[in-house]
């Protein structure tokens, strides 16, 4: 093989892998928004994303993987790391963020079925645990940012922060069925802003 040559799998920037990749992707999450994770097949992803199952099955050997990349990708899209320059700013900005990824009829069908079909899915329970432990990590750069600024006191715990922040939303949608609202996002931010400055 030359130089110029590509390898099988190799994805380019911008080339027909990665193009695949998003519209699988993309498919699965729609799939998994429209009919939940029981009901949707890799045969219909396929099908949707106008590829052979087989081309699904190279690069996502399982139903519970393609999942996992899938909901990795869309909450990347619609729950983007703010930078608003203040940690009260940032934590109303993703507290407002999550709140529209599963607040709406679609968001709140996809996350239910994914908690659901983790609690029985040992293979897509672990994949969902790695997707926590990054964006968890992700989210908690907004904190990390605050001590630097020194809006916050050193030694304040990241994962802590934001599992408080995102707590309540999910109480709402997985135990009381309440709505979930920008109006709860702000209060929640606040209340979190102030108790992360002042702790015990």
């Amino acid at each position: 093989m030359t130089n110029t040559e590509s390898r099988v799998g190799e994805q380019r920037p911008g080339g027909r892998a990665a193009r695949v990749r998003t519209n699988v992707l993309r498919s699965a999450a729609e799939l998994l928004t429209e009919v939940g994770y029981d009901k949707m097949s890799v045969e219909d992803v396929a099908t949707r994303a106008g590829v052979h199952k087989t081309t699904v099955y190279r690069r996502w050997p399982t139903k519970a993987v393609l999942v996992a990349e899938a909901v990795a990708e869309q909450s990347a899209e619609a729950v983007p790391i703010p930078d608003t320059g203040t940690v009260g700013g940032d934590l109303q900005a993703l507290a407002r963020e999550v709140a529209a990824n599963i607040g709406t009829e679609g968001g709140s069908r996809r996350s239910r079925s994914i908690v659901a079909a983790a609690a029985i899915s040992n293979e897509l329970a672990e994949g969902m645990h790695a997707f926590w432990a990054d964006r968890l990590a992700q989210s908690g750069r907004v904190v990390e940012r605050a001590v630097d600024r020194g809006e916050l006191p050193a030694g304040t715990d990241p994962n802590l922060v934001i599992e408080t922040l995102i707590g309540p939303l999910w109480v709402r949608l997985l135990l009381t069925g309440e709505p979930i609202t920008t109006d709860l996002a702000d209060r929640v931010a606040t209340l979190v802003t102030a108790g992360a400055n002042n702790p015990r």
